[in-house]
């Protein structure tokens, strides 16, 4: 989409709460799922699981903007991107 438009995503903010420390060699489970849509962006929140723990590491969320790069200023999420969110988080339910 972006070679077609120009427009991308652009990390706007992000933050993370910590819950308990991490040590090698564990390993580490990561999880996303959009949580909201908006016109021009969208929340993705995040979770990290510690195997070895059994036990959320860290949750957090990020918000990503619509970037018209040519132009260099946020632009509106297309319909076609909106959609195919809704499409990749509902396969996630399953």
């Amino acid at each position: 989409m972006m070679v077609r438009t120009g427009i991308g995503a652009i990390l706007a903010s992000t933050s993370s709460r910590f819950k308990i420390p991490l040590t090698y060699p564990d390993r580490v489970l990561v999880g996303a799922k959009v949580t909201n849509i908006g016109e021009d962006r969208f929340v993705m929140d995040h979770r990290l699981v510690s195997v070895n723990h059994q036990k959320v590491a860290a949750e957090g969320d990020a918000v990503i903007v619509a970037f018209d790069y040519p132009e260099k200023n946020k632009a509106p999420l297309s319909a076609e991107l909106k959609q195919r969110i809704l499409d990749l988080e509902s396969k996630q339910e399953l």
